[in-house]
Formats: structure tokens, sequence, C-alpha cells
């Protein structure tokens, strides 16, 4: 009985000693949008495209609508870097609205950060940011589009096991109102 005490023991010791415990733990950063409500009633849907220039599609909105996304943004094990949010194809038919600036200096360096322009980076050491932001339809058009881009610190070395930052594109089309 002992000899099977001795070779589970000595199985144990193996396992822990092969693991390498230099404290570095690497993940790809996620980003999680857990509502997007019209008007603050209804919730659009948002589906997978997969096209050249856009990732997602979401529901058609009218001129006049309001969009209220909430964004989680995780690093997982590592630290948020940064965080941008912009319109590449169309700023006339859009207007996106922030929280309050004392609210976003609170997560932000305001001194690196572009608010305006949709620039956020973060303050060292937090590896998890709630993002709520409204989106307003002020004019028709086939060509919104909304980039996210978010960086974590995580580092993969020459590894192609993962990335430090996680991307999508998502368009929104808009229509006259009826």
């Amino acid at each position: 009985m002992k000899s099977h005490q001795i070779i589970f023991l000595s199985l144990i010791c193996l396992a822990f000693t092969a693991c390498a415990l230099s404290g570095e733990s690497n993940s790809t950063p996620q980003m999680s949008l857990y509502s997007a409500p019209v008007n603050g009633k209804d919730t659009l849907k948002i589906a997978y495209a997969g096209k050249d220039d856009y990732d997602y599609l979401m529901d058609t909105i009218s001129v006049g609508d309001t969009v209220q996304f909430k964004f989680v943004l995780n690093a997982v094990s590592n630290n948020l870097v940064g965080f941008s949010l912009t319109r590449p194809n169309d700023t006339i038919s859009t207007k996106i609205i922030l929280p309050t600036e004392s609210s976003l200096d609170g997560v932000f360096v305001k001194a690196s950060s572009d608010y305006s322009a949709g620039k956020f980076i973060f303050i060292a050491k937090q590896n998890y940011a709630y993002f709520p932001f409204s989106y307003v339809a002020k004019a028709a058009s086939t060509n919104s589009i909304l980039r996210f881009y978010l960086q974590s610190d995580a580092n993969f070395g020459t590894s192609s096991t993962g990335v430090n930052y996680v991307s999508f594109k998502l368009k929104t089309p808009i229509v006259a109102k009826k």
C-alpha cells in the first residue's frame, strides 16, 4: 500500500514541477455587448456577416433613433491598455454620446486619451471595464459603420497562440423616418 502512495506522490510532484510557474498568463482580450436597446424599448438584433468591410450587421434603425450600447471590456488575466470607438466611413449621419467626462476620467488617462476622437487609454492595472454609450441616427445612410478595438498588455512573443487585441466593425443601416 505504501508503494502506491509513494508512486502517487511522485506523480503529483512531477506534475507540479512540469508546470511553468513564471507568473505570466496571457489571454486575448474580450469585448461583450450586453444589450442594444433602441429608444429605451426594443432590443436590436446583431448578426455575424463576415464581409470585407464589416464583421457584424445590426438591424436597421430610423433617423432620430438612439441605440444604447453596453459593452464589457475584459483583459481576462492581463491589463487593459487601450480602447477605440470610431466611425471610419460616416461621421455626418451619426453621433456618439459618451458617458460624462468625469466618469471617463475615472477609467482612462485623460492626458493620453482623445475622447472626442474615440481614443481611450486605460489607467494602469485595470483588467475589466464597463463602457456604455449612445449612438444617434441623424440622417439616412447605408454606409454607417462603428469600429471597435480593444488592446491588452498580453505578450505572446513569437508564439501564434493568440493576440493582445480584438477588433470588429458593426454596420448600422439607417433609413428615413416614416
